[in-house]
């Protein structure tokens, strides 16, 4: 595995009782001091050509933020049978500095299901993989500073990062990244500050954050509005882009009343 401060391998739990663990870790939805839900959708594009979506759910629950989202897109193979690719995911961080508290995703695709979790401790992390039922497990040192999961298609983790930066100024900044795969890397990232804009979001045109999102392996444009949500990411070489859905309340807000 391509990891830095390996301490051990061991043997894989049962991905079931993990799965407990995390639910246990996620404060109930009933508490009173629970904040309203913050959903939304994106879109995913490839050129002009729509690819994917993933609905999210932030969800402010006492001392925690919890995500949840799903990613969807329809894939074609050298066939051209096609086949649908599903994958969901569970992220929950401290309220105050998003600080990773526990990860969970699960990907189901052409009958296959891969499961990958993180689980922080004081001074290590435990790295959890599983493809139809069979795993590893590894707890590494964990590397200094405020960690931000990064697994591939999820773009809402990217909204995770933009949250964190509103309301604060500076030119450039590091991240501590974990980037899943079948195995986890440690790749540092760097935040740079640009100039702001404006972008046309459904109807309305929004005062927008933007930001140069990159690490060794790829750079990525974003845009935040003032709340710290993720309106747009750009990978502009492969032409890929995102795009937040305009809220429907904001949308409906601006239809005329129909005249009675």
């Amino acid at each position: 595995m391509r990891l830095s401060g390996v301490v051990r391998s061991f043997a894989m739990r049962p991905f079931r009782r993990l799965l407990v663990l995390l639910a246990l870790a996620l404060p109930t939805a009933a508490r009173a001091d629970s904040a309203p839900p913050d959903s939304g959708r994106f879109i995913v594009f490839q050129g002009d050509l729509p690819v994917a979506n993933e609905k999210f759910v932030f969800q402010f629950l006492g001392d925690s933020l919890a995500l949840t989202a799903v990613s969807r897109r329809t894939m074609q193979d050298e066939q051209g049978q096609r086949h649908n690719f599903v994958k969901t995911m569970l992220l929950v961080a401290d309220v105050r500095d998003l600080g990773l508290q526990r990860y969970l995703s699960q990907q189901e695709f052409r009958g296959d299901i891969i499961q990958r979790a993180l689980v922080p401790g004081d001074t290590s992390v435990s790295f959890y993989f599983e493809e139809n039922g069979r795993g590893e497990a590894y707890r590494l040192v964990q590397p200094p500073g405020r960690l931000y999961v990064m697994d591939s298609p999820m773009f809402s983790l990217f909204e995770v990062v933009t949250r964190g930066l509103s309301g604060k100024t500076f030119t450039s900044r590091r991240m501590q990244l974990l980037a899943l795969t079948d195995s986890m890397s440690t790749p540092l990232a760097t935040v740079t500050a640009l100039k702001p804009d404006t972008l046309q979001v459904g109807e309305r045109r929004v005062p927008v954050r933007r930001y140069k999102f990159e690490d060794s392996s790829a750079s990525f444009e974003l845009f935040a509005d003032s709340r710290g949500r993720l309106i747009r990411l750009v990978h502009e070489p492969s032409g890929l882009h995102v795009e937040r859905e305009p809220d429907p309340v904001a949308a409906s807000s601006n239809k005329k009343p129909k005249k009675k």
